[in-house]
């Protein structure tokens, strides 16, 4: 019910309200040189912008505008202002960079000379997400919610389909130049202050397992929930000597226990971990980046592949594969099938899925802000 009022809401918005505030607004021409990074999902700057936001200030012949706000957090009079500004200055920058659904730069007809980079939030591409579930967008929906997207950056070509379809996008709008926020792993300067912040506040992780279980949510967004948390905590309880657990749940999750959620973000948790568990979600493409051992606990696995699926057989992916909770502490304690499970399979897959997550993916989208011509992007 509360699902389906919002996306109604949001057709409204994006039919009628804010297509009118940006067509009044560009009376004037598009300024060269301007850039937005804008997102609805944080109220500063995601993890995801954070390494071409660094790119972008090495160019002072750019005009860099920051955009924020968190739509689960504000008030629908502080969102609608938000959206009104956001809409007034889009219709005169010529560059706007994204990292996830935002309606406001899919809620009209963009001028030709304003390009749109998606760069998203996530690695990879094997749950099925945007228009391939209805669970994130259901038929009804008027209008598209991906639509405006000059370019989306991918981690590998293996993800090229699967992103143009769960985004109603054509193919040749989605190319595998790699995901910005990964360059960030491969700051050694990055990994020993996220290093020296977590130890700061969990001492009592030192010398021992650190152990990172990041599961993704089912369900809807905003009306979602998690599997397995009660498991997790038995496991922690009788490994608590040997093993330190963090406990990262997906920010759409309404399940949480006081106490047991971390907050410090994901992408700050992988430079500490050693052994990553999760169960559908895109961290798993970034823990390779670490050639972190992968625990894919999926109790409910069978009902998730009826509600959602997949773009791969899930039964393929790298790691130890479980469902049951007794199998947690086994496979936790057993250091040596982890160590073994980092295998030429495991390698080959990070191959196939995040070839272009090289440490240098930044630099590549860097060719297409601003003025530089598309045809001038080096892969």
């Amino acid at each position: 019910m509360i699902f389906g009022i919002k996306q109604i809401i949001k057709m409204l918005f994006q039919q009628l309200i804010l297509p009118v505030v940006y067509n009044a607004c560009t009376a004037k021409p598009v300024i060269p040189g301007t850039v937005i990074l804008a997102d609805a999902h944080h109220d500063e700057i995601p993890f995801s912008m954070l390494a071409i936001k660094e790119e972008l200030s090495r160019h002072p012949e750019l005009q860099v505008t920051e955009m924020y706000w968190n739509n689960n957090e504000s008030s629908p009079v502080k969102i609608f202002r938000n959206m009104l500004s956001f809409m007034k200055k889009y219709a005169t920058t010529e560059t706007v960079i994204i990292c996830d659904n935002f309606l406001p730069a899919a809620s009209c007809k963009k001028r030709s000379e304003t390009q749109v980079i998606q760069l998203w939030h996530a690695c990879g591409a094997f749950k099925k997400f945007g228009y391939d579930t209805e669970e994130d967008i259901p038929s009804y929906y008027v209008g598209n919610v991906m639509a405006n997207c000059s370019l989306v950056t991918v981690s590998s070509d293996i993800c090229i389909k699967p992103f143009a379809s769960a985004m109603k996008l054509p193919e040749t709008s989605v190319l595998p130049v790699g995901v910005s926020r990964t360059d960030m792993y491969f700051n050694e300067t990055f990994n020993q202050k996220c290093r020296n912040n977590f130890f700061s506040q969990y001492p009592d992780a030192r010398n021992k397992k650190i152990v990172l279980w990041a599961p993704t949510f089912r369900g809807k967004p905003g009306v979602a929930s998690v599997y397995g948390l009660d498991d997790v905590l038995k496991a922690q309880e009788e490994l608590k000597d040997t093993h330190y657990f963090i406990i990262k749940l997906h920010p759409h999750t309404q399940v949480h226990t006081e106490g047991t959620n971390c907050d410090i973000p994901s992408e700050e948790l992988l430079p500490v971990a050693d052994i990553v568990i999760t169960d559908y979600s895109s961290i798993l493409f970034d823990a390779m980046i670490y050639q972190l051992p992968l625990v894919l606990f999926a109790p409910d696995l069978e009902e998730y592949l009826d509600n959602r699926g997949f773009y791969l057989d899930y039964r393929t992916l790298p790691g130890i594969h479980i469902q049951k909770e007794e199998q947690l502490v086994k496979v936790l304690s057993d250091e040596a099938r982890l160590n073994s499970s980092v295998n030429q399979k495991y390698h080959d897959f990070f191959q196939d899925y995040m070839a272009a997550c090289d440490g240098h993916a930044t630099r590549r989208i860097m060719n297409y802000v601003s003025t530089v011509s598309y045809t001038h992007l080096t892969l």
